[in-house]
C-alpha cells in the first residue's frame, strides 16, 4: 500500500513524492539484511542485474536497497522521477513469449531504475514503453526471494506524467497520470470513480437549512469543513486515491520555495499509522507507513522521513560522483541536508 502526489508551484515548478506503506521493517528495525539507503548511480555505471545488465545513460538517486539494482522511487540528472507500488491485477510472461512478441523482459523490481537511467522525460517513456514486459520470474534479494505484483508512476519538470501497468500478459498500458496514484484496482478504474466525489469541494456551509416542516438545521462549527463531508476517509487504495486527489487540488497555491512543505501536507491524510491495519489479533504485523519521500524536480533534491524518527534527510543529485554511492538515511530526530 502507497500512496503517490503530485504538485505545481505558481512558477511552474513540480513536486512529486509518495509514501512506502508496508508491513515490513525497511531500517534495519528487527536487525535484517534487507536496509533501505539513499543510492547514487552515476552516468556509465554498469548497473548489476538478475537478467542483463546494463549501463546508465543519465545519473539517478533514489531510495533502494543496498547492495542491489532495485530503487523504489527516484529521479535522475534531467528531473525525470517515479516510483513503484504494489498492483495485485500485474500480470507477467515466460521469457520464450517475450521473445516472441520481440519484447525486452524485465524483472519488475529493477524496471524503476531502468527507466530513470534510459530516459530524460515523460515523452520518450510513452515512445519506448510498449517494447517491455514483465518477465515471468521472482527476484532475489540477498538470497530471498521475492515476487511483488507492481506498477509504476512517472512525472518529469513539465509535470506530464504518466501510469505504467503490466497487465496484458506482461505488457504495458499506459495510462495519463491524474496527479496521484495509488494501489488496485487498475488505474482506469480509480479515475473513473473520480467522477463519484464530483460534489466535493472546499468551501463551507455556513447558511441554515429549512425543511418542508419547517424544521430549520444549523451547520455545526460554523460550517467548517461541510465541502468535503462526505470525503472518503479510510486507508483503502480507493479512499487514499480520492481523497489525495481532492486535497491536492484544493489546497491553495504556492510559492516554488514552499513547495516540499506543501507536497508533505498534502500527504498528511494518507500517511497510515502503525498498528491501525492489521490481518487479525494474534498477527503482530502492521502495514504502516515506512517513510515519506518529496522531490523537487527543479533541484533534483529529496526530502526523505522514516517512520523510525522524526528526522529528515536531504540529498541533491550529483552527477559528477565517479562511482555507486550508498548512503544511510537519518532515523532519529534532528535534521540532516547533505
Amino acid at each position: 500500500m502507497c500512496t503517490s502526489i503530485e504538485m505545481t508551484a505558481k512558477n511552474g515548478e513540480v513536486f512529486w513524492g509518495r509514501t512506502m506503506d508496508l508491513s515490513l521493517p525497511m531500517f534495519g528495525e528487527l536487525g535484517g539484511e534487507v536496509r533501505s539507503v539513499i543510492t547514487s548511480f552515476p552516468v556509465g555505471t554498469e548497473i548489476k542485474s538478475q537478467l542483463k545488465s546494463w549501463s546508465a545513460l543519465y545519473s539517478v538517486m533514489g531510495i533502494g536497497i543496498r547492495g542491489t539494482s532495485i530503487l523504489y522511487d527516484g529521479i535522475n540528472e534531467e528531473g525525470l522521477a517515479g516510483d513503484l507500488q504494489v498492483l495485485f491485477e500485474t500480470t507477467s510472461a515466460s521469457r520464450a513469449e517475450i521473445n516472441q512478441r520481440h519484447q525486452i523482459p524485465v524483472m519488475n523490481a529493477e524496471f524503476v531504475t531502468y527507466i530513470l537511467t534510459h530516459y530524460r522525460s515523460v515523452a520518450e517513456i510513452r515512445q519506448n514503453y510498449h517494447k517491455f514486459a514483465v518477465l515471468a520470474e521472482s527476484m532475489v534479494v540477498h538470497g530471498k526471494t521475492v515476487t511483488t505484483p507492481i506498477h509504476y508512476n512517472f512525472v518529469d519538470p513539465s509535470g506530464n506524467g504518466v501510469v505504467l501497468e503490466a497487465t496484458d500478459s506482461g505488457s504495458f498500458k499506459l495510462y495519463d497520470s491524474v496527479g496521484v496514484m495509488t494501489n488496485s484496482p487498475e488505474y482506469d478504474w480509480h479515475v473513473t470513480n473520480l467522477r463519484n466525489y464530483i460534489g466535493l469541494d472546499k468551501w463551507n456551509f455556513r447558511r441554515n437549512r429549512q425543511y418542508r416542516d419547517g424544521k430549520i438545521l444549523k451547520p455545526l462549527d460554523a460550517g467548517i469543513g461541510y465541502g468535503l463531508a462526505n470525503l472518503p476517509g479510510s486507508y483503502t487504495s480507493v479512499d487514499r486515491f480520492v481523497r489525495s486527489f481532492m486535497i491536492a487540488n484544493m489546497m491553495d497555491e504556492f510559492e516554488a520555495k514552499d513547495g516540499i512543505n506543501q507536497l508533505y501536507t498534502a500527504f498528511h491524510s494518507v500517511i497510515i499509522p502503525q498498528g491501525v491495519e492489521r490481518n487479525s489479533e494474534n498477527n503482530t504485523a502492521s502495514e504502516y507507513t515506512r517513510y515519506w519521500i518529496g522531490y523537487d524536480l527543479e533541484k533534483r533534491r529529496l526530502y526523505v522521513q522514516p517512520s523510525v524518527g522524526l528526522a529528515f534527510t536531504s540529498k541533491q543529485l550529483d552527477p559528477q560522483i565517479l562511482g555507486i554511492e550508498i548512503e544511510e538515511i537519518n532515523t532519529g530526530n534532528c535534521f540532516d541536508q547533505r
